[in-house]
């Protein structure tokens, strides 16, 4: 299992907790995170969270859940994309020394049997789109900068020279 520092997020988990009927907490912690209770749509505990999965800009990407066992099998782990979730405070259990979580999925079991098992192949996979997409980004970021920056210098030098010719013409008009 990879493992990303332990840190605490401030209102990083919050993009995944939009819409949601409960008062936000501001600040998270990714160690309490892990192994926190996660229930289906209907309220059903479905597993628990292994892992926390974050991309380039330091958000939360996904979490990884380990699916309860049934009859004796041994349950998957499983990949829940960010804005599939919501996470809150145990009721009860808040405050800096006995914070716990409780994750809500807005899947069904049956959907929720349905999303990509964590694997190499998956890590892989995922990695190499989200460097892409990071690298076409800053591109994107790098050319949008630079196009605001000539934009601005012309109309920078546009208005300079109105003001000149204005000048020009206030001169003449008093000789």
């Amino acid at each position: 299992m990879k493992y990303f520092q332990k840190l605490a997020l401030p209102a990083l988990l919050a993009t995944s907790m939009a819409g949601t009927a409960f008062a936000a907490e501001g600040l998270y912690s990714m160690s309490d995170l892990e192994e926190a209770e996660v229930f289906d749509s209907t309220g059903q505990e479905v597993g628990e969270v292994e892992d926390i999965l974050m991309g380039n800009d330091m958000s939360v990407h996904s979490i990884v859940i380990e699916t309860d066992e049934v009859m004796g099998l041994g349950g998957k782990e499983v990949v829940i994309q960010r804005g599939s979730f919501t996470v809150m405070p145990e009721p009860g259990k808040q405050g800096f020394d006995e914070m716990e979580y409780e994750v809500h999925l807005e899947l069904t079991k049956a959907q929720l049997k349905e999303q990509p098992e964590y694997s190499e192949d998956w890590w892989n996979k995922t990695s190499a789109a989200l460097q892409q997409a990071w690298e076409k980004t800053k591109d994107v970021s790098e050319s949008a900068w630079e196009n605001t920056k000539e934009a601005t210098s012309s109309a920078w030098h546009d208005i300079e020279e109105g003001a000149e010719d204005l000048g020009d013409k206030i001169e003449e008009k008093t000789d």
